[in-house]
């Protein structure tokens, strides 16, 4: 009797061991796989659109200074008239700028393509001498103003990135001021990433890369169908990349040392259609995740099929599948806080990106206020010299006081951004309320300023500590009023107002603009990572949603509203934050 009444549950039990569990394994395997996929592609999207910030960044981050020395008036003076003393101090002016810089050459060449000083004078492969007008970037500097050309140097052997401007006076073409650009430091920081990143010219030669065996390799036009791949040359005598089909058109399979494994090929063109940047992410967190996925899903039918069995085997049974249902719990537990640890640290390292980004965007204006003191430095510095020839000491002390001055005020300017680049420390503590405020606002001066922004700061004249973190209060100061500024863009009235009141042990931090407001369809989703309601290519939209986050952190909120209740009279940002007591 026993055993008959036994047998039917073995059957179901023995069937779903066989066939249920393989087949939810597949499917839950299939379904993970594709989710993972998405999101890792969505990842990769978002990583790639910030190695493709930090590339433009880089490669403005100089753009400023051969504009700046082609409308030098001792530029123009020299390539007028080249006599030996102007020549000479232009080279030692020249190799002082490259090495400030970092550059690998900046040299002078006159309307003929002849260089007449360079930065490498002194060097066995000087500049000097050497006619260039056969080069692309001369070329389109003389007849467009500008120029721009990755390639190996004739000279040097060096690759590098060069931008050429033209120097005109009097309506006249001079010459051309050329500055060369290795990308040694970018390649540098790009090789502690995850992914395996290149970048691309127009015949797919790969010139930038943090895998320096791949450097001037090509694409392959067609990927191989298996490993190994037999390397072979292009027509150009270039070694074709060893890529191998990974089972689509965004796969790629590698030979490495752990044996063959696969990545997720995500690319992107850059400004001007010449370049392309590549990232390979790996696919083993969709691996991995896929066997996760099946086996909790074998893993539950078992478990449902053992807990069929268990109420006709009563007592024992129970404290078996009891037992196995701990010991699952326990794991799951397991896994989920090992989980939550790489998201913390996951946002960690965009939040840092991101703070990255905004100091790219905002790098022009820097320049900007940099270039003025360095130009009116020169101003003082060529005329305290006629005035100690003439003997007028006061003038000369005058003028260096003034040179101090502007010293000082380039300082502040780098204090500033190395206090914003620096890395969050995590730890919450007292944060002046007000030396935030003013450091957002200092590091966004040159934008507010361009843009013609009235900005009225409504803070009390005793400071507020918040609890918080400086740096990471400064960051979201800096996402809103940049927000606030952008929305403002072609308004009529272009007002920025920061107020702040206490009470109750709260701080109330609002940042108010007179912008066209959000629609009420945007509000719910203003928050959620990647929405945005700027232009494509304008955002990612992950400020607002990496500041709702460390505001939380802060143990406070962020919320937006339009002001006066709806649409068309701008928007308002309130930042809830506790307060914390100013100790003597």
């Amino acid at each position: 009797m026993v055993a008959r009444a036994l047998e039917r549950p073995r059957r179901l039990l023995l069937a779903a061991l066989l066939l249920g569990v393989p087949v939810a394994a597949a499917c839950a395997a299939g379904w993970a796989t594709s989710l993972a996929q998405d999101e890792l592609r969505e990842s990769a999207a978002a990583q790639l659109a910030l190695y493709d910030a930090n590339l433009r960044a880089e490669l403005e981050r100089h753009a400023a200074i051969p504009l700046a020395l082609a409308q030098d008036a001792e530029m123009r003076a020299m390539l007028a008239d080249p006599k030996p003393a102007a020549v000479d101090s232009l080279n030692h002016k020249l190799e002082d700028i490259a090495r400030a810089l970092g550059a690998l050459a900046l040299y002078v060449m006159d309307a003929r393509g002849q260089t007449v000083a360079a930065s490498n004078w002194n060097s066995p492969a000087s500049f000097v001498g050497e006619n260039f007008s056969y080069r692309p970037y001369f070329r389109m500097a003389i007849d467009q103003g500008e120029g721009h050309h990755f390639a190996l140097g004739t000279t040097s052997l060096v690759p590098g990135y060069y931008t050429a401007y033209r120097v005109v006076a009097e309506n006249r073409t001079l010459g051309a001021v050329v500055l060369k650009l290795g990308f040694d430091r970018l390649e540098r920081a790009w090789a502690p990433g995850q992914e395996k990143l290149l970048v691309t010219d127009r015949d797919g030669v790969v010139f930038i890369t943090n895998m320096p065996a791949w450097r001037y390799h090509a694409l392959p036009r067609r990927l191989p169908i298996s490993l190994p791949v037999v390397p072979e040359g292009t027509s150009e005598g270039l070694d074709v990349l060893p890529w191998a089909f990974g089972g689509a058109s965004d796969r790629i399979a590698l030979e490495e040392k752990e044996g063959q494994r696969h990545y997720l090929l995500t690319s992107a063109a850059m400004p001007g259609g010449d370049w392309t940047l590549h990232s390979l992410t790996s696919l083993e967190p969709v691996t991995a995740r896929a066997w996760v996925a099946g086996l909790l899903a074998a893993a539950v039918v078992a478990m449902a099929a053992l807990t069929a069995y268990a109420v006709a085997l009563r007592r024992v049974a129970l404290v078996e599948r009891l037992a196995l249902q701990e010991e699952s719990r326990a794991e799951l537990e397991r896994r989920v806080a090992a989980a939550t640890a790489d998201l913390r640290a996951a946002e960690n390292e965009l939040t840092q990106a991101a703070k990255l980004a905004a100091l790219g965007q905002i790098s022009a204006g820097i320049a900007h206020e940099i270039n003025q003191p360095l130009a009116a430095m020169r101003s003082f510095a060529d005329n305290a010299v006629v005035l100690l020839e003439r003997g007028r000491t006061d003038a000369v002390r005058a003028n260096l006081a003034e040179i101090a001055e502007l010293t000082d005020r380039m300082a502040a300017i780098t204090r500033q951004l190395k206090g914003f680049a620096r890395r969050a420390s995590g730890t919450l503590g007292p944060v002046s309320v007000h030396a935030a405020v003013g450091q957002a606002l200092a590091l966004l001066e040159a934008k507010l300023r361009r843009e013609d922004i009235t900005v009225e700061v409504d803070l009390p004249d005793r400071p507020v500590l918040v609890v918080g973190e400086d740096v990471r209060l400064q960051q979201v100061l800096v996402n809103l009023v940049g927000n606030a500024a952008d929305a403002m863009r072609g308004s009529p009235v272009r007002r920025l107002r920061i107020g702040l009141v206490t009470a109750e042990g709260e701080a109330l931090l609002s940042v108010a603009d007179s912008g066209s407001g959000i629609v009420d369809a945007a509000l719910p989703r203003l928050f959620v990572p990647f929405f945005t309601t700027k232009e494509a290519g304008e955002g990612l939209g992950l400020g607002l949603s990496i500041s709702h986050g460390i505001v939380e952190d802060f143990g406070g909120s962020l919320t937006a509203a339009n002001r006066n209740g709806k649409p068309g009279h701008g928007a308002v940002f309130t930042l809830r934050l506790k307060t914390r007591e100013q100790t003597a």
